[in-house]
């Protein structure tokens, strides 16, 4: 076969393995979408129209944990004016997709000496449907994932070609600004570097090293000091917000590992690292050691709620490098077995194709990653039914009380009071998981006296018709957390029902908004189509 064939062949399996990937997010669909991302939006939108790195109306917060990721979102939006910010994180995670597959390809093409065996890591890659939700929700997981193989790749390669050996720390330290975990990736690689440095034996590994390391080692300090400078806390408020979840669930960030593991078979790659180790690979004993200790740290933490494996997947094209490499290690020392080795290795990369893939064959646990999946979706459709009535009852600048802490920040001028402490310190700082499910966050009633909320809406659904209250004790009943909170505030004298009316379609938003020398229970007609009154005023 001549060579030009062969990169024909090489560049038509790469396509075909993009089109895969795309069959995958076609699947999902472009409404794919959670309130999480976003958080990121606010912050990005608001430094997109030149207000800096705040939240909501201007909160000087750290609600966010991918301070690179922000950035780059930011830059389209300053052509949309805000506007836009899915699709702006979709276009900015395309450039993430294609290296992240250059990454994974190299690596495997560099390991296990074989195009064929670094084209079936690419498949495998392809069919994994949790990449593509990460990839359409438009967290930081895709572009965090890409750097940290990039990382490694880099690393590894640079055992045999010189000209890579200043690219791993300077891409793990972009790592380290994408995500706020990543100094894992980052130290990883400095240490790394070191261990390489003394090992080889070179004249002045001290120099050597200091020349590759420290410059990115400034950048990510001088970052480090500027974030705690600017919002006031070494570390942002969604990892306070979410401490007390090891404590208050100590075996879920066991469990969700295994779960996401377990039903994806990725499983197989940490005995396929233990083979390779057995024959002293020793690219297989860097990438060995960066993915097991990575994973104790997910299950420290306690893992994530989103329905798409964001903690595991950094560490998935890891663990598909693996097992590739080894099966085709296996197959080679076959023998007179190689048909029967092929059988086996083919039947074990099918089983985790479809364990990865799930559109089709699904156990309950895949239809639960979709059935969340579509759950979020569903909810930010809801958030942004209600944005044009809380548009109508909360002036710019009112404080509104919502655990849907995203889509409100971004889409409405109400500054928001979140509900989780993702976005709020005092809540973050001095909360408690009493009464709440701690993977989301925690709850603080007795910050709210001193927070001075002006609105709270009702629960999901926001939007109802417009009768669905009789009472307005029926109304309070359906504010979250107006019983604890009610402990330090009291509703009935302090804040009013009122209810933002779209005659048209018999709809309406009902919310609780604070008396004050400004209230007026009077019925407004907003000229648009609404009507804001107090039915029980």
């Amino acid at each position: 076969m001549s060579l030009g064939l062969r990169r024909g062949i090489i560049v038509a399996c790469v396509v075909a393995a993009a089109a895969l990937f795309a069959s995958q997010a076609h699947f999902l669909g472009t409404a794919t979408r959670v309130d999480d991302a976003y958080f990121t939006y606010s912050f990005a939108k608001n430094l997109a129209l030149g207000h800096g790195p705040v939240y909501s109306h201007g909160e000087r917060v750290e609600g966010y944990s991918n301070f690179l990721w922000m950035v780059l979102v930011a830059l389209p939006l300053v052509a949309t004016r805000g506007e836009y910010a899915q699709t702006a994180a979709r276009v900015m995670g395309v450039p993430f997709l294609v290296l992240l597959g250059w990454s994974l390809y190299r690596l495997v093409r560099r390991c296990a000496g074989s195009p064929v065996a670094a084209v079936a890591a690419l498949w495998l890659l392809a069919f994994d449907t949790d990449l593509a939700t990460a990839w359409l929700m438009g967290l930081e997981t895709v572009a965090y994932t890409a750097l940290v193989i990039t990382s490694l790749t880099l690393f590894v390669l640079a055992a045999d070609t010189p000209r890579w050996r200043p690219w791993p720390v300077w891409v793990a330290a972009a790592a380290a600004l994408t995500r706020i975990d990543g100094f894992l990736v980052f130290g990883f690689v400095l240490a790394a570097e070191l261990l390489r440095t003394v090992r080889d034996g070179q004249p002045r590994p001290l120099r050597r090293l200091a020349k590759r390391c420290l410059p990115p080692i400034a950048v990510y300090l001088a970052w480090f000091a500027w974030r705690w400078s600017y919002y006031g806390l070494p570390l942002p408020t969604t990892y306070y917000a979410k401490a007390l979840l090891p404590v208050a669930l100590p075996h879920r960030g066991l469990e969700y590992v295994t779960d996401e593991l377990r039903g994806s078979w990725l499983a197989a790659g940490l005995p396929a690292a233990a083979w390779l180790l057995a024959r002293r690979r020793a690219a297989a004993a860097w990438l060995a050691a960066f993915a097991v200790p990575y994973l104790a740290y997910v299950v420290r933490v306690g893992g994530d709620w989103m329905p798409y494996g964001r903690f595991v997947i950094p560490v998935a094209p890891i663990l598909i490098a693996l097992l590739v490499w080894a099966l085709r290690d296996l197959v080679q020392l076959s023998g007179r077995l190689r048909p029967l080795a092929l059988v086996g290795a083919a039947a074990l990369y099918a089983t985790v194709a479809a364990r990865l893939d799930h559109r089709f064959l699904n156990d309950p646990e895949e239809d639960g990653k979709l059935g969340g999946v579509g759950q979020q979706t569903r909810n930010v459709r809801v958030y942004f039914q209600a944005v044009p009535f809380l548009q109508h009852a909360v002036p710019p600048g009112g404080r509104l009380v919502t655990d849907y802490g995203g889509v409100f920040a971004y889409a409405t001028h109400a500054t928001i009071i979140e509900m989780w402490g993702l976005a709020n310190a005092d809540i973050a700082l001095h909360g408690t998981t009493d009464g709440v499910q701690p993977v989301y966050g925690k709850t603080c009633p007795a910050c709210y006296p001193a927070l001075d909320p002006q609105y709270f809406h009702v629960m999901d659904p926001l939007v109802r018709d417009e009768h669905a209250f009789s009472s307005r004790g029926q109304v309070l009943a359906n504010v979250w957390q107006t019983d604890t909170i009610g402990r330090y505030i009291d509703f009935d004298r302090t804040f009013a029902v009122g209810r933002v009316l779209r005659p048209a379609t018999h709809q309406a938003l009902y919310f609780l908004e604070k008396r004050g020398p400004r209230f007026s229970p009077a019925r407004r007609d907003t000229g648009d189509g609404y009507v804001v009154d107090y039915p029980f005023e």
